[in-house]
C-alpha cells in the first residue's frame, strides 16, 4: 500500500535493527505470482489471495514463464528479487507460490551432470526455490543430486528462512552453506492437470485445516511387488516408531493403496499406475500424498499415473519429478515429512525439509501455508483503535499458545504488508503516523512461540489515519458482474481536489485518471473470483491518500458486448535505483487476454528492459539512474489500439538531499523558484499544501509558515555534499 512517509518510534528501530529469526507458514511470508494475462492463474490467485488474507502488496503480476532456464535467470528472477526489494518485503517472504496457467516447467538441458538420465528441465516450483543459488546453477558444475542444505539429517523440525543459510538443516556460517526460497505451484491446469474447480477446493480444505490437529493415522504402503519404487520403505520405521510421541498413529501397510482407510493423514507409496480416485480411502484435509515413481510430474505423457490423482483424491499436497529422475533416494521426499509435518511445519516448510537433494526436477504442487499440526499462537490486540487516528497512537497486543511448553517470545507488526517493527513478549508498538499517507492502512500484529517450530499466529485489522484532513472513498457499479462487464469504480476525494486518482488490484495498479471521478475497467483484466480494489489519491502538494478496501464479484461468464478499442494509463511510480523492478502497463478491455498486444512505443530513457512480456516488463535502471523517466505504452486487441498510455518512473536519488525539493537530481534556482511557487499557494494555512508535487511544509510540522519558508533557505544555502 503506497504511502508517503513511515517512522518508527525509538524503541521499536532499536528492536528492529536488532533482527530476530522468523518461522514461515504465515500468509505475511508468502508472495503470489500471477500471469496478468492468464484467466486461469488471475481466477485462482484471486481466490487463493482472498481465502489466505494474503498481504496488500504480496502480489507480483508477472508471467513465470521462459524458454530456458538461463533466460529465465537473465530476464524473469531480476525482477522477483528486485521487486522483492523495492516492496521492502525480502526480510519476510520465505515462500514463492505460483498460480495455475502457466507451464509446469522450463528447459534446462545441459546445466546438471546426471549418470542415469541427462537433466534437461527444471520444475516451475525449482525456479522459485533456487533463486538465491542460480550463479552457481549456471556454472554447470553440479550433480543433479546436489545436496539441499536445508533437509534435515534428523527427524526434528526447523523452522524455515529464506535469509538464514544452512548445512545439513542447520543454521550455518560454514562455505556450504545456502539459502533458498520455499516454491510452490498451487496447480497444473493443462493435460492430465486439475481443474480450477479442484483446485479452488484444494484451498478451500488447506484452509480449513490449519490448527486443528485432527486424529488419524499416516500411512506408509510397502509396495514389495515394485522395488525401483519401493526405495523408501527402508526408511519407514524410525518414523513410524516416532509418530506416537508426536500425538499421531502411524502405520505400514503392504501394497500401494490404503484401501479400506478413511483416516489418512498422509500417505507415501510407490508404484508407476495405481487407480487413487477409484480406490475406497479417505484423505483428511490438509493431507500430503505421494508416490515415488518416474513421471508423476510429467504431465505432457501418458504414461503413469499423474500426481493431480492425489490432488482429486482431497489432498493438500503432493510432490513428483517434472522429467526422469532415476529413483535416486534424494529426489523424492524422505518419510520424515509426516514426522516434520505432525510435529507443526507448514506443509511447504515439511516438503523442503523432507527432501535431500536440491528440488530442481521436482515439482511442489498445493498449498505450502497448509499447517494443520501447528499450534497456532493466538494474537488480539484489544486497544486497537476503531475511530480516525493522529499523532502517536499505542498497540498492545495479547498473545498466548496452547504448545505445550512453549511461551511467546517475538512479536511483529506490518504495516500495508512491510515489517516495520520486532519487539518482545510484552513490548506494546508505538506508530507515529504522522509517518502514515492520511486514509486506511492494513495493520498487522504476529507473534511467534518459542518452539523450534516457531509457530506464529496473527491478528488482522486496520487503521485510519487523518492527520492533514484528506481521505477517498470508492463505490462500485455493479458490485458484481462478468469478465465483459465494465465497472465503473466513482471516487470521492475530501479535503482537498487531487492531481490524480490510482485504482490498485491486490498489489498493482490497474487503472487512473486525473482528478476526481468515476473510473472504468473491465472484469477481463481484474480476473474472475473475488476482487478486492482501493484508491490513491494524490495531491498537488505531493501527499497522498488512500481509500478503504471495497470487493467486488467477477464471474467466469463472457458474455458478448459491444466492440471499443482498449484503454491504457497513466501513473507515477517511485523506484529505488540499486536494483530492477516489475513494470505493470494497466488497461481496460473487454476483448479476450489471449488477442491482447502490449506494445512499448517509448522505452525508458533511464533503464533497459530486461524481461517480462505482455502487461509486465522488468526494468533495469542504469548506473545513476536519478530523476524522472517515461515510458509509454499501446495495447491492440481484435476491437482496436488504444491511445498511449504514459507510465512516470521517479528514481529516488541514493543521496537526497534536501534543497532538492522538486526531485530532479539537481540542487539548484528551479528548486527555489518551485518552492517559493508552493509557499505562496498556502496562505498560511494548514500544511503540507503546496503545487506540483513540491512540499510546502518543509519542517513537516503540518503547519506551513515563516519557519519552513527560513529552514528551506538555510538547507538551499548550505547546499548539498
Amino acid at each position: 500500500m503506497p504511502n508517503t512517509r513511515r517512522t518508527l518510534s525509538m524503541a521499536a528501530l532499536l528492536s528492529l535493527l536488532a533482527g530476530a529469526a522468523r518461522a514461515g507458514g504465515t500468509p505475511e511470508n508468502a508472495l503470489l505470482v500471477i500471469d496478468p494475462l492468464s484467466p486461469e492463474s488471475l481466477y485462482v490467485g484471486n481466490y487463493y489471495w482472498h481465502a489466505r488474507g494474503l498481504a496488500p502488496n504480496a502480489i507480483l503480476y508477472l508471467d513465470p514463464d521462459s524458454t530456458s532456464y538461463p533466460t529465465w535467470v537473465a530476464e524473469i528472477q531480476p525482477g522477483f528479487l528486485g521487486e522483492l526489494s523495492q516492496r521492502s518485503i525480502r526480510s519476510h517472504i520465505d515462500y514463492v507460490i505460483v498460480t495455475p496457467g502457466n507451464n509446469f516447467y522450463v528447459n534446462a538441458p545441459g546445466l546438471l551432470s546426471d549418470m542415469c538420465a541427462p537433466v534437461n528441465r527444471f520444475s516451475m516450483s525449482a525456479l522459485f526455490s533456487i533463486a538465491q543459488n542460480s550463479t552457481e546453477v549456471l556454472t554447470g558444475t553440479l550433480p543433479s543430486t546436489a545436496t539441499n542444505q536445508y533437509f534435515g539429517t534428523t527427524i526434528t523440525g526447523r523452522f524455515f528462512d529464506s535469509e538464514t543459510k544452512y548445512v545439513f538443516g542447520n543454521p550455518s556460517t560454514n562455505a556450504a552453506a545456502r539459502s533458498y526460497f520455499i516454491g510452490a505451484m498451487l496447480g497444473y491446469v493443462g493435460t492430465r492437470g486439475n481443474t480450477v474447480s479442484e483446485i479452488l477446493s484444494m484451498i478451500d480444505r488447506s484452509v480449513v485445516a490449519d490448527g486443528t490437529r485432527p486424529a488419524g493415522t499416516f500411512y506408509f504402503m510397502n509396495n514389495t511387488a515394485d522395488s525401483a519404487r519401493n526405495v523408501r520403505a527402508t526408511s519407514y520405521a524410525p518414523v513410524i516408531s516416532a509418530m506416537p510421541g508426536y500425538g499421531y498413529g502411524a502405520t505400514q501397510i503392504n501394497g500401494t493403496l490404503p484401501a479400506g482407510q478413511h483416516d489418512c493423514l498422509g500417505v507415501m507409496t510407490g508404484f508407476a499406475a495405481a487407480d487413487i480416485a477409484g480406490t475406497d480411502f479417505t484423505l483428511i484435509p490438509g493431507a500430503f500424498a505421494d508416490h515415488l515413481t518416474s513421471f508423476a510430474a510429467t504431465y505432457d505423457t501418458a504414461s503413469q499415473t499423474k500426481m493431480s490423482e492425489w490432488i482429486r483424491k482431497g489432498a493438500s499436497g503432493t510432490s513428483g519429478a517434472v522429467e526422469e529422475p532415476c529413483n535416486y533416494a534424494g529426489k523424492f521426499p524422505h518419510p520424515r515429512l509426516h514426522a516434520v509435518y505432525a510435529q507443526g511445519l507448514s506443509l511447504g516448510e515439511s516438503f523442503f525439509r523432507s527432501h535431500a537433494g536440491t528440488p530442481f526436477q521436482t515439482l511442489f504442487v498445493g498449498d505450502p501455508l497448509t499447517r494443520t499440526f501447528t499450534h497456532i499462537p493466538s494474537v488480539t490486540v484489544p486497544d486497537a483503535p476503531t475511530t480516525p487516528v493522529t499523532g502517536l497512537i499505542t498497540l498492545t497486543p495479547v498473545t498466548t499458545t496452547t504448545a505445550p511448553g512453549a511461551t511467546i517470545t517475538l512479536r511483529e507488526l506490518y504495516i500495508d504488508g512491510v515489517k516495520v517493527a520486532s519487539v518482545g513478549p510484552t513490548t506494546p508498538f508505538t506508530i507515529d503516523t504522522t509517518t502514515l499517507s492520511d486514509g486506511w492502512h492494513d495493520v498487522r500484529v504476529l507473534a511467534y512461540d518459542s518452539t523450534l517450530i516457531r509457530s506464529v499466529g496473527r491478528w488482522v485489522g486496520s487503521i485510519t489515519v487523518e492527520n492533514a484532513g484528506r481521505s477517498v472513498a470508492l463505490g462500485a457499479t455493479p458490485a458484481s458482474g462478468s469478465l465483459t462487464t465494465t465497472f465503473v469504480i466513482d471516487t470521492d476525494a475530501i479535503g482537498a481536489d487531487p492531481v490524480s486518482i490510482d485504482l490498485y488490484q491486490q498489489g498493482r495498479i490497474i487503472a487512473s485518471r486525473n482528478g476526481d471521478g468515476p473510473i472504468s475497467v473491465a472484469g477481463r483484466v481484474l480476473g474472475s473470483g473475488p476482487v478486492t480494489l482501493w484508491a490513491v489519491a494524490t495531491f498537488a502538494d505531493g501527499t497522498a491518500a488512500t481509500s478503504e478496501p471495497i470487493e467486488i464479484a467477477v464471474s467466469t461468464s463472457a458474455p458478448g458486448v459491444a466492440a471499443a478499442p482498449p484503454v491504457a494509463f497513466f501513473y507515477t511510480r517511485v523506484i529505488d535505483p540499486s536494483s530492477p523492478f516489475v513494470l505493470s502497463l494497466p488497461a481496460s478491455y473487454t476483448d479476450a487476454l489471449s488477442g491482447a498486444t502490449y506494445t512499448i512505443t517509448t522505452p525508458p530513457a533511464l533503464a533497459t528492459i530486461t524481461g517480462g512480456s505482455g502487461a509486465a516488463r522488468v526494468l533495469t535502471p542504469l548506473a545513476g539512474a536519478c530523476g524522472y523517466d517515461q515510458v509509454a505504452f499501446t495495447v491492440t486487441t481484435p476491437s482496436g489500439t488504444s491511445a498511449p498510455g504514459i507510465i512516470t518512473i521517479l528514481y529516488e536519488d541514493p543521496t537526497p538531499c534536501a534543497p532538492d525539493v522538486n526531485h530532479d537530481c539537481v540542487p539548484d534556482i528551479l528548486d527555489f523558484l518551485s518552492f517559493l511557487d508552493a509557499f505562496g499557494t498556502c496562505e498560511n494555512g494548514p500544511g503540507p499544501c503546496g503545487t506540483g508535487g513540491v512540499n510546502a511544509d518543509f519542517n513537516n510540522d503540518f503547519a506551513v509558515d515563516i519557519l519552513d519558508f527560513l529552514d528551506f533557505l538555510d538547507a538551499f544555502g548550505n547546499g548539498c555534499p
